[in-house]
């Protein structure tokens, strides 16, 4: 009862009023209501998330909407993301939101970025969570792209649960090179059981890598079939992000 009250509990980073407003208010009211107004969003899969400890969020790359549909799920938990660096140029005001309002981890992909591998694996040992999007940018069709091997490292140093994430309709309502979204489409979030570090550590990074990718694609594909029965075939349309990409050749690129 009153999860949302337990603010040390949620965040050891952030003001009372900080917790209350960015990750109760925000995503909680604000974007799930809009989310559910403009897409029917639906989520899957609260139980997936630890009340307490650490735990790393790994999750495909559909569109800028990803950060905040995965942020209304986490909320209880107030996570620190790994934003991508330009992200801060691009826009003045999502430079601001990511990393200001919600103190996101810049990372640069021109080079290897200690210092945010350092900030990263901090959280997780401060017992917080953080996710991370392992295609390193947003698909261009729908369909989920190899994953980076940094990815592992986390993995590897950080020691922390690995909890599947799975978004599907996303890219259909808001594609990379699009300015903006449409207000039309259908979304849907799933997370899946937490895969225990040691697990993946002992099978190595590219085992550990394809065995992660499956089950967000098998979560993707589930998605996306559950939304065809529910509006009749209308939403997602046919695309590359009906291919099965379980059965094709995804090898883990370096990072």
């Amino acid at each position: 009862m009153f999860r949302f009250l337990q603010l040390r509990r949620r965040s050891s980073r952030r003001t009372w009023i900080g917790v209350l407003f960015w990750w109760t208010f925000v995503p909680g009211i604000i974007c799930r209501s809009a989310l559910w107004l403009f897409y029917r969003c639906r989520w899957y899969g609260y139980e997936h998330v630890p009340r307490r400890g650490p735990a790393l969020f790994i999750s495909n790359h559909q569109s800028h909407f990803d950060p905040v549909l995965l942020g209304v799920i986490l909320r209880d938990r107030c996570p620190r993301a790994l934003a991508r660096e330009t992200l801060r140029t691009d826009s003045k005001f999502w430079g601001w939101m990511i990393g200001t309002a919600y103190d996101s981890i810049w990372l640069s992909q021109d080079r290897s970025d200690p210092g945010a591998m350092k900030a990263a694996l901090n959280e997780l040992a401060e017992g917080r969570i953080t996710m991370i999007y392992p295609e390193g940018a947003r698909t261009r069709d729908g369909s989920i792209q190899p994953f980076k091997r940094g990815a592992f490292l986390l993995i590897k140093r950080g020691k922390a649960p690995v909890v599947p994430a799975a978004i599907e309709g996303a890219h259909d309502v808001w594609p990379r090179g699009q300015s903006k979204p449409s207000l039309r489409g259908r979304i849907k979030v799933k997370l899946g059981e937490p895969i225990q570090a040691e697990e993946l550590i002992e099978m190595g990074a590219e085992a550990a890598l394809t065995l992660i990718h499956e089950r967000i694609e098998t979560m993707r594909l589930e998605l996306r079939e559950q939304m065809r029965r529910e509006t009749g075939g209308t939403y997602p349309p046919p695309g590359p992000g009906d291919q099965d990409g379980r059965t094709s050749d995804q090898p883990v690129v370096e990072s």
